[in-house]
């Protein structure tokens, strides 16, 4: 990894044979350099150069990546091929020397212990040259530390430091020779031969290749989706749909998660708009503010107030194709009938909406619907697509059947506080909802569908949670119906769904997360704070959604609890903690399988005008930064 750094090479006043270049390079170069035995200050930054004592004996993939990747550290790494026969050579008369103290007198433990692994490490080496036939190299590695202030370069020095020797890596400052490791810093690509004398480590290839920290070397697929822009100013392309198989990328699922004012609402419109321009159909469920509306109207697809304002959905109705395989049927010994996979999702419903009820009222509540069922001539063998959909019970029918109750038996409580909560859906302010038969299609043609309760922003939280829950079922019953179409479910304000009192809701989610793919979908969750999805009561479903999304893109973290959970929950780097606490608006670290990338979103001018125009345009205070936006 080579670094840039803006000081002229010893020999610049001859670069190109000409001597008019200096005044140029005086420009570019610091005001001074104090050299100190170890660190060096140049105008306002202190810098601390290392080199690496001890390698361990055995490394991963990018071993040097997270030294390299942490906050003000550059690496450079300096190698010269070496000729393997007469390190061959060598490496037998050591192994000799080693075996035959090993075998001759008195070793304590300690130094036993290491004679041992030396004849191990220098075997192990002596078969990849003769047996593998790898090639060898003489390695240096050297890593510069910068920081502000000599106490902040001190701390980082030390943590930087702690992070190598967790790792097997022994790092020893340059003492009085930093402006020689300064030099093998530098761009130019060379080893000053002071240093190289002290640089005794012959690596094979494998393991040389291995040290290049690349985990943050990009993310392009090839085609697909352009998000924007990595930190090198490279193109971060992503394909949900058939991503390259070496990068890891188990499902096509994504979590966007921010707190408000991070960018997340024009980000997931940008892609939601690149996935619908190259073929996916789009089924957006937006909870609140009405963010998709203008554009859903914009690209020509179908808006629908799902709130009571224009189409019901009778959660007491099975969908048409509830007949395939049951996807909650994990032991092999067959599917659940259609009608017994119908009243478990309405056990589920009314449970988001009368989560304080008891034991006894969930039992006597259960009771109910059976019997709802029972009088509508609907059994546990009912195939749904012999009813018609106004044949259909509803909530209006559960309530007048929970009143009966209560009305044969005026002295049970249970009964008549089942009655008192299902007045309001039943036949009260909450009856548009459920109460009547269904209106939705059981189909929809148009290939870009916005499923609106931003009516219920200000409905008691059982209300909209409910709802919220209905609406997830019809968009995931719409998923199911083709699998010949490219689908993506966009689900907003994904913490709605979050509560330990019904973690049943957020089960229902998780299912989705899981089972959409099999169904050539694709699922977008966009939400606030993690921390909503790491709740004791929810924690297991709530990792298991998130950790069901192979595409994660995090945006600004503006507090410490939330830097917290992620950092946990994503294994973050230092660097990447900072970066997320500075991060402006439509900036996020994007993870794909196994690559991670800082990303810098970016629009097109045509996009920008048809985002502007449907009101999830690019934030005013990121205009400046780009213009028009990329060509």
């Amino acid at each position: 990894m080579s670094w840039w750094m803006p000081w002229p090479h010893p020999d610049t006043k001859t670069v190109s044979g000409r001597e008019d270049v200096s005044p140029f390079l005086n420009v570019l170069a610091p005001m001074a350099l104090e050299f100190g035995p170890r660190s060096i200050v140049w105008d306002d930054l202190w810098t601390r150069v290392y080199g690496v004592l001890r390698y361990p004996p055995q490394v991963g993939a990018a071993w040097l990546a997270r030294i390299a990747n942490h906050d003000g550290v550059y690496l450079s790494l300096q190698a010269e091929p070496t000729d393997p026969t007469q390190l061959a050579l060598a490496l037998t008369r050591a192994i000799t020397q080693m075996t035959g103290q090993l075998q001759g007198g008195a070793l304590n433990p300690l130094l036993r212990q290491r004679l041992l692994q030396h004849v191990v490490d220098a075997e192990t080496l002596l078969k990849k040259i003769d047996a593998e036939q790898q090639s060898l190299f003489l390695t240096g590695v050297f890593v510069l530390v910068t920081a502000p202030d000599a106490v902040t370069g001190r701390q980082r020095c030390q943590r930087v430091e702690g992070l190598a020797a967790a790792q097997g890596i022994r790092l020893r400052p340059l003492v009085y020779r930093q402006q020689e490791g300064l030099l093998s810093l530098g761009p130019w690509g060379e080893w000053h031969p002071d240093l190289k004398g002290s640089a005794p480590f012959q690596l094979p290839a494998e393991t040389l290749a291995a040290a290049f920290p690349f985990s943050s070397g990009g993310i392009n697929h090839g085609s697909g989706i352009l998000l924007g822009r990595d930190d090198h100013r490279g193109l971060v392309l992503i394909n949900r749909w058939d991503p390259p198989a070496d990068e890891a990328i188990t499902n096509k699922n994504m979590a966007l998660l921010g707190p408000s004012g991070g960018g997340k609402t024009w980000t997931a419109s940008l892609m939601i708009l690149r996935e619908w321009m190259l073929g996916a159909k789009v089924i957006v469920i937006d909870p609140m503010k009405r963010d998709y509306r203008k554009l859903c109207h914009a690209v020509g697809g179908t808006w629908v107030n799902a709130a009571g304002g224009g189409m019901k959905i009778n959660p007491f109705q099975a969908p048409m194709d509830a007949g395939s395989p049951s996807e909650v049927d994990h032991d092999g010994s067959g599917s659940l009938s259609p009608m017994m996979l119908q009243l478990q999702r309405v056990q589920t419903f009314l449970e988001t909406y009368l989560p304080e009820l008891t034991a006894l009222q969930q039992a006597l509540l259960a009771q109910a619907v059976q019997e709802l069922y029972q009088s509508h001539g609907i059994t546990t063998e009912t195939r749904p697509g012999d009813i018609p959909t106004d044949q259909w019970p509803h909530m209006g029918h559960l309530y007048h059947v929970v009143s009966e109750h209560a009305a044969a038996d005026p002295l049970s409580a249970d009964w008549a506080m089942l009655m008192a909560l299902l007045r309001d859906a039943g036949e009260g302010m909450a009856a548009p909802l459920w109460a009547g038969a269904s209106t939705a299609p059981t189909e929809v043609a148009a290939d870009f569908v916005v499923l609106d309760i931003e009516d219920l922003a200000r409905a008691p939280l059982p209300i909209r949670r409910a709802q919220f829950h209905n609406v997830l079922g019809y968009a995931w019953d719409l998923i199911r119906a083709d699998r010949s179409e490219r689908k993506l479910l966009v689900v907003d304000e994904a913490w709605l769904l979050v509560d330990p009192k019904t973690p049943e809701t957020l089960a229902f989610l998780r299912s989705i997360a899981k089972l959409i793919r099999g169904y050539n979908g694709a699922l977008m969750i966009i939400t606030q704070q993690v921390n909503d999805f790491l709740a004791d009561a929810v924690r297991g479903e709530g990792e298991a959604v998130i950790g069901n999304c192979a595409y994660t893109l995090l945006f600004r973290q503006d507090h410490r609890q939330d830097l917290d959970a992620v950092t946990h929950l994503f294994h973050l780097s230092d660097k990447e903690q900072d970066t997320l606490q500075a991060a402006k608006v439509g900036e996020g670290l994007l993870m794909a399988g196994n690559g991670r990338v800082w990303l810098d979103v970016e629009l097109a001018p045509h996009e920008r005008h048809l985002l502007e125009h449907a009101g999830a345009g690019w934030p005013a205070g990121r205009q400046a930064d780009h213009g028009s936006g990329p060509d």
